[in-house]
């Protein structure tokens, strides 16, 4: 947040910077703020080597998510991707199918930097869609007459509104990041976000009834197990 109050107070002119030489605004916005060069590669530096280490968390993150999924049978090839090595003690072909995915994402901009902006938009419509789509069953399983397994902590009567109120924020949020952002609308500015979005919303329905269907149960079963087991 600081990050971004100090560089729309110390952009300058938007189309000078959106024009600048140097083909990246950043660059610009930091050598009109500097008016030094050293000092802006210096900030530059700076800023791509917490993108690298973020890059390190990033790819633990999702391959560990890959191989739990993996894990459960959600994945194609799960038994496969769900090894450990007995080695190095981390699940290493999850990570490389982590790895190879994303090195393949990045060879769509060579092609079409288009495609590739609309790629990387997906992230924070996956983002809160991966809040909105649990929160949206337990709000169903709330008023379903099953009872809903609870943890240790919840709560309380103040979940169903924030579960509502929260609903109503993701959707706003994902609506208005579907939308294009130029009028009128043309293939130059398209935002094909929605476009792949609605492909991998398919995709996995699709998947779902010729492949999860059949072999994924979720880690709810096991929660489910343990409680049995500790009681």
């Amino acid at each position: 947040m600081a990050f971004s109050i100090a560089m729309l107070f110390g952009i300058g002119d938007i189309m000078f910077v959106l024009n600048s030489p140097t083909k990246f605004p950043i660059i610009q916005i930091f050598l009109t703020a500097t008016g030094s060069k050293g000092a802006t590669t210096a900030m530059v530096c700076a800023l791509i080597l917490t993108l690298v280490f973020a890059t390190f968390g990033t790819l633990a993150c999702a391959s560990r998510l890959a191989w739990a999924f993996a894990r459960d049978k959600g994945l194609p090839f799960s038994d496969y991707f769900a090894k450990v090595s007995k080695y190095y003690l981390i699940p290493t072909r999850a990570i490389l199918l982590v790895t190879f995915t994303a090195c393949l994402l990045g060879l769509v901009n060579i092609g079409s930097p288009i495609a590739f902006h609309a790629l990387t938009s997906l992230a924070l419509i996956g983002h809160y869609t991966s809040y909105l789509l649990p929160i949206t069953l337990l709000v169903v399983r709330r008023f379903g007459k099953k009872e809903v397994p609870w943890g240790p902590w919840t709560l309380g009567r103040w979940g169903l509104p924030i579960n509502l109120f929260a609903m109503a924020y993701s959707i706003l949020l994902i609506g208005f990041m579907l939308l294009p952002p130029y009028q009128p609308v043309n293939a130059g500015n398209m935002n094909y976000a929605s476009l792949i979005f609605g492909a991998a919303m398919m995709m996995s329905i699709v998947l779902w009834f010729v492949y999860g269907k059949k072999t994924y149960w979720g880690p709810v079963r096991e929660v489910i197990e343990d409680l049995h087991i500790k009681q």
